[in-house]
């Protein structure tokens, strides 16, 4: 039991007392866009979990919000279906709804007012135009790859002064709304490159009015904003603001820039901060794995050495340990954590507990994020099969207690092992290898992908103490199965290294990368890995951090195109700083003692090296399961044993078996 004290102790933020110092930050989910209970659903399950206060969001303040939304008006459709906003009485009764969930629950609940920079002068039917400080965009260096063509990053037309004072007074009608709607606080957006921020910035903000020039008067909006909502809401009404703290764009306000902004934010009645690092554009990692944990908590510690109110820590703080240090040593008043509630709603709760074992915390994998920037989806979560599914997929106990044989212990074979252990089935694991883990135990060899092992860690803790027969080293037969007479078998036996049909893939001088990863093969000083997936990519990385020469060579036109879009460009980017060479539109026609001959782009080359890896992906490994198939009651198959693919779709297979049995 590891007792964390300072997190659990209550905190003040205005009129309102939080039993706790954990926040989960506003979120797009894509939920509300379906209508229904699913939005509803997933906050009400965080609640549960314990969180302090969850702040909902980002509800547009300004009408229509979007530019794709020109002329339209708002009609009895939105209040069930659609993204809620701030910015019309229609969204009230939808907003109420979901603040009494959460009430109802036992949980406190803010409203993000946010400003994106769309606005509609003449208001309802008035179609929307770009608006800005200064109509100034920023320079193509500054963006994150894949993210240039975004509607939300355009500079459109210079505000006037008049409009400027209009548009201050509607934000704070947009928090008047949101106090309607039951909310107990209000989260001023001014963060991450939109209106108010822009309008911060030295960058794009080049007015020469009283709203430009100096910090003081760049920050002359935010501040009119505030206190507009004073007036609107009362002084007491808790507001809380989010910023930036660093905006990691050349030229854009840094650590010392905010701590001159945060006592204006206090003496105009902001009663807490809420950091948010970087914005949209930047090309500095934030949430990826690769970044440290607790990598940003200096920004809170450094405005709380100038502001008495709470300030809120955030970005890759998953481990309530780490959130009870910050605290405990003054550098933060409040975590904020958003994937890791995601990952485990629970985790507050268990926290408090001092279950911290048995937390299944966020591994910085950026699925959730891809699933919405990339994939234009609601969320999902690598680890965490009930994500958006929360009514749905409910753990009941079996009608009878089945004996249930799991072969393969990767993250498929564990969670339906788990999922199964907790509905009363008796449960058996048979694992081939040594150690639980299966893929992943590959997975987070390379450099920066050492979270996996956490979610490793989790699920074989939570098998072995519900009671799962692990049996390791044992690679079961179909006879042995048949004689064990197990009434359900999940098959999880995973898949092979795919070994392509190249001309010398079988000599000496070849190896796989599973091989070269785990040290199972030597790998010589200069490297030729075939495949430029993620595999290929990572192991390049492995490899050129050990020194070696490393070039990878792909068919494809594009690099890592199994990468998700929040992770691609960080990769690609630490390779290239690296100096490894990429080859795509490149085909390996024959592997020498000395090298590969490939066809790359239409002509003959030759690549020198010691050694050449093949990181040409996985084929399923399905021969017990068809095996099996007519010979016991039931064969489920789950994982890599279906067909490759990620962690995601393995964890969910997994867990549904675990349900079916």
């Amino acid at each position: 039991m590891t007792a964390l004290k300072k997190l659990f102790e209550p905190i003040q933020i205005g009129s309102m007392t939080l039993p706790n110092k954990i926040i989960m930050p506003a979120l797009t989910t894509f939920y509300d866009f379906e209508g229904g209970n699913r939005f509803a659903d997933f906050y009400v399950e965080r609640a549960r979990g314990g969180v302090g206060l969850i702040i909902l969001g980002a509800f547009q303040s300004l009408y229509p919000g979007r530019a794709g939304k020109s002329g339209w008006i708002p009609d009895e459709s939105v209040k069930e279906k659609g993204p809620a906003k701030l910015n019309h009485d229609f969204y009230i009764d939808r907003l109420r709804k979901w603040t009494h969930a959460i009430h109802e629950n036992g949980g406190k609940v803010a409203a993000q007012v946010a400003t994106y920079g769309y606005w509609a002068k003449g208001g309802l039917g008035d179609p929307a135009e770009e608006v800005s400080p200064s109509g100034v965009r920023l320079q193509g260096e500054v963006f994150r790859p894949g993210l240039e063509n975004l509607t939300f990053m355009r500079e459109g037309r210079s505000l006037t002064v008049d409009e400027i004072h209009t548009i201050c007074d509607q934000i704070g009608d947009a928090a008047l709304r949101a106090k309607k709607a039951g909310f107990d606080a209000i989260e001023l957006q001014a963060l991450g490159g939109n209106l108010l921020s822009r309008f911060l910035s030295p960058v794009t903000n080049r007015r020469t009015d009283e709203y430009g020039g100096s910090l003081e008067n760049r920050a002359g909006m935010l501040l009119e904003t505030i206190a507009n909502i004073k007036k609107k809401l009362g002084h007491e009404f808790p507001l809380l603001c989010r910023i930036n703290g660093e905006d990691f764009i050349p030229g854009g306000m840094t650590l010392e820039d905010y701590k001159q902004l945060a006592p204006m934010l206090e003496k105009a009645g902001v009663h807490a901060l809420d950091l948010m690092p970087g914005w949209y554009e930047t090309r500095q990692p934030m949430n990826q794995m690769c970044v440290p944990r607790g990598a940003f908590i200096y920004l809170a510690k450094g405005l709380k050495q100038v502001v008495k109110i709470p300030v809120a820590a955030n970005i890759r703080i998953n481990d309530p340990a780490l959130a009870e240090q910050a605290i405990a040593e003054g550098k933060a008043d409040l975590i904020a954590m958003c994937s890791a509630l995601i990952a485990d709603p629970d985790l507050p709760r268990k926290a408090r507990e001092g279950r911290l074992e048995d937390i299944r915390m966020c591994t910085g994998c950026c699925t959730c994020w891809s699933d919405l920037a990339e994939k234009f989806q609601p969320i999902g979560c690598s680890i965490n099969a009930r994500v958006g599914k929360e009514a749905q997929l409910v753990i009941t106990p079996a009608k009878e207690t089945k004996k249930v044989w799991v072969i393969g212990g990767g993250p498929g074979g564990m969670e339906a092992a788990r999922v199964a252990a907790l509905r009363g089935h008796k449960v058996t694991l048979f694992e081939k290898q040594g150690r639980l883990g299966g893929q992943l135990l590959y997975a987070d060899l390379p450099p920066h992908k050492g979270e996996w092992k956490y979610f490793i860690q989790y699920l074989s803790t939570q098998i072995r103490k519900l009671g799962v027969e692990i049996k390791l080293n044992k690679e079961i037969t179909a006879k042995e199965v048949e004689g064990g007479k197990p009434d359900v078998v999940v098959a999880a036996t995973g898949a092979r290294p795919l070994i392509p049909p190249i001309p010398g893939a079988q000599r000496t001088n070849v190896v796989t990368a599973i091989e070269a990863l785990t040290g199972a093969k030597t790998v010589g000083r200069s490297v030729v890995v075939i495949g430029g997936g993620s595999l290929g990519c990572e192991t390049a990385e492995f490899l050129a951090e050990k020194g070696e020469t490393v070039m990878v060579i792909d068919m494809l036109p594009r690099m890592g195109n199994d990468i998700d879009l929040w992770n691609r460009w960080v990769i690609l980017d630490r390779m290239s700083a690296s100096g490894i060479q990429m080859q795509p539109n490149t085909n390996a026609v024959e592997i020498t003692e000395k090298g590969v001959r490939t066809n790359t782009e239409g002509q003959s080359r030759f690549f020198p090296c010691d050694t050449v890896i093949l990181a040409s992906g996985y084929k399923e490994d399905a021969a017990l399961a068809s095996a099996l198939e007519g010979r016991v009651p039931l064969v489920l198959r789950v994982g890599d044993c279906v067909e490759p693919q990620r962690v995601k779709q393995a964890v969910q297979s997994g867990f549904k078996a675990g349900l079916e049995v």
